[in-house]
């Protein structure tokens, strides 16, 4: 059921979904496990499509009540409700990530979260866009373990970053993944 949804949105939008099916579990558990899963603070996962990620943040131990799940397409944002019902699934684009946080669980108030997972598709994204989004993350983000982490098919950064301010390194390789994808984890340093 959710690898045909994935084709059929592709096939709807191929561009907004970004890839013929759905991450493999490898990669899913390569990008879980660079999130903290002791804390308490929100973990966000930007792009759950039909959840590969989302369930590998669920195995590595990081309570479902602590998922925000933002997912700009109406179809994904539905099924990932449904098979994840103690999520908070936010229906809207991860570039308003801030303000959709701010105003749907932080009250008003710019919450603290523990880290970002991205599974979106952000190279055909302006460099402006990916910056501020990984800005904005790191802003919300606990200083000390709050990351970012996103994959990509390409070798190199798939966000543009300033090295003096952000650690940002290829963190993992998951060969068996179609296509083989590389994890980016981002930092920002400290001291």
């Amino acid at each position: 059921m959710a690898d045909s949804l994935f084709l059929r949105e592709f096939l709807r939008a191929p561009l907004r979904t970004g890839a013929q099916q759905p991450s493999s579990r490898a990669l899913g558990a390569a990008m879980a496990a660079e999130i903290d899963s002791n804390g308490t603070d929100p973990v966000v996962e930007l792009g759950p499509g039909t959840g590969v990620i989302t369930r590998a943040l669920l195995d590595r131990g990081i309570d479902e009540h602590r998922l925000v799940l933002i997912e700009l397409n109406p179809s994904f944002s539905d099924h990932v409700q449904r098979s994840f019902p103690r999520a908070t699934v936010l229906t809207g684009s991860a570039f308003d990530m801030r303000r959709l946080l701010t105003t749907e669980i932080g009250g008003g108030i710019e919450p603290r979260i523990s880290g970002v997972v991205s599974g979106l598709p952000l190279r055909g994204r302006p460099d402006a866009l990916r910056r501020r989004l990984l800005q904005d993350t790191l802003d919300l983000a606990r200083p000390a373990a709050g990351c970012f982490v996103q994959f990509t098919y390409w070798y190199d950064s798939p966000v543009p970053f300033d090295r003096a301010d952000i650690n940002g390194r290829r963190t993992r390789f998951v060969p068996f993944n179609l296509w083989p994808a590389s994890v980016w984890t981002y930092r920002r340093r400290t001291g």
